[in-house]
């Protein structure tokens, strides 16, 4: 089991209502867990330079996904991360050193999908010598596909 884990969560994933069992067997037991919520900007506020609005919306995800992992009995902290998800991984395993790597993602070519998120789970396989499982969530915050290195 890991002990310390690095969850990255995606843009509307914090809807669910709970942690999602599927993940909740891989963070339950860990002695610290570490969450970070990319700045994700859309294409249009990518092209005017508009990081406020994503900025907003990655703190109020990353409070979400705090009070689902507190109604679980989970304890965890973490940070609004960078834009590209590489540097935000990379700059909280500066400061985190996990041994487990948990993505929250959208499923591949859905429409919740944020164009950020395509090819993440091999970016990161490839930038950091850390265990990585992938989720791939649908619209209604379900499971429907995982991947592990």
């Amino acid at each position: 089991m890991a002990r310390r884990v690095l969850v990255l969560t995606s843009e509307d994933l914090a809807e669910a209502n709970e942690v999602p069992p599927a993940i909740l067997q891989f963070i339950d037991e860990a002695e610290e867990i570490y969450v970070v919520a990319p700045t994700l900007t859309t294409w249009m506020q990518w092209l005017t330079d508009d990081r406020d609005n994503a900025q907003v919306a990655a703190d109020e995800r990353l409070q979400t996904v705090f009070d689902h992992m507190r109604a679980d009995g989970l304890k965890s902290h973490g940070e609004v991360g960078a834009e590209n998800q590489v540097t935000a991984i990379g700059d909280a395993l500066a400061q985190f050193d996990a041994d487990l790597i948990v993505l929250r993602l959208h499923v591949p070519g859905s429409e919740h999908q944020n164009r950020r998120e395509r090819g993440i789970a091999e970016q990161v396989r490839s930038h950091f010598d850390v265990p990585t499982i992938a989720f791939y969530f649908d619209s209604g915050g379900h499971v429907v596909a995982r991947e592990e290195a």
